[in-house]
């Protein structure tokens, strides 16, 4: 029967092989990824700071296209009526985007586009945290409602985008901070309140990422628990 000693030994090796495999998925799996999801979980204005995920927007790179899919998650009744969003890809402007496939109707939603990756346009700031590249703006009466999903691509005439291109603050315009991505949402609980919500952060590891992990882990208890003979 092995002894405690080398069994503390195997327990070390794995250890080793756990914390290697963990930096490794960190590192690699980002790069690869052709999904990531942002949580739209900070309030600036009013300014309350972090929160329970209002919101999420998920990006997936289609080759040329990126696809977003933003899911209201802020409680029943509520509204949310316009995304903001940064763009840089070389020396292309945020006008020479193009939208499509978008999952509102025809009338129902407004576009705005900066006509340069530096320009502060008073129409694409919001509230007061910092001047966005785009946005997207439900128009009158219209809005996403609780668990309700809106979904538009993104694309430019001979340009391969990906996920990347999107990742980046907001320019500094005020108020607390800068933003990755921002959203106002209307009819909030208890007092029917709006906010201003924005994001900081991409999730950490995605999905396939932790299960991987999460399995790795359980096969390293089970071999540090069975008895060697």
């Amino acid at each position: 029967m092995a002894t405690r000693q080398s069994r503390k030994r195997m327990g070390a090796r794995i250890g080793i092989m756990l914390g290697l495999a963990l930096g490794s998925a960190m590192v690699v799996a980002p790069a690869q990824a052709t999904t990531v999801t942002y949580n739209l979980d900070y309030i600036f204005s009013p300014p309350t700071g972090t929160v329970v995920p209002m919101g999420t927007v998920t990006l997936t790179d289609l080759g040329t296209h990126v696809q977003f899919d933003v899911v209201n998650q802020a409680g029943t009744g509520t509204k949310l009526d316009s995304l903001y969003f940064n763009f840089a890809h070389g020396s292309l402007n945020p006008n020479q985007l193009q939208f499509s496939n978008v999952s509102a109707g025809a009338g129902t939603y407004s576009t705005l586009l900066a006509p340069t990756i530096s320009s502060t346009v008073a129409g694409l700031k919001a509230d007061g945290d910092g001047y966005f590249d785009g946005k997207f703006e439900y128009a009158g009466p219209n809005f996403l409602g609780h668990a309700q999903t809106l979904s538009f691509r993104l694309s430019a005439t001979g340009q391969d985008l990906a996920l990347d291109d999107f990742h980046f603050f907001s320019l500094p315009g005020g108020g607390t901070g800068s933003y990755i991505m921002a959203s106002h949402f209307q009819n909030l609980p208890p007092a029917g309140e709006s906010a201003w919500v924005g994001t900081v952060a991409a999730v950490p590891l995605p999905g396939a990422a932790l299960l991987f992990l999460s399995g790795l882990a359980g096969v390293i208890r089970a071999r540090i628990r069975r008895p060697v003979v």
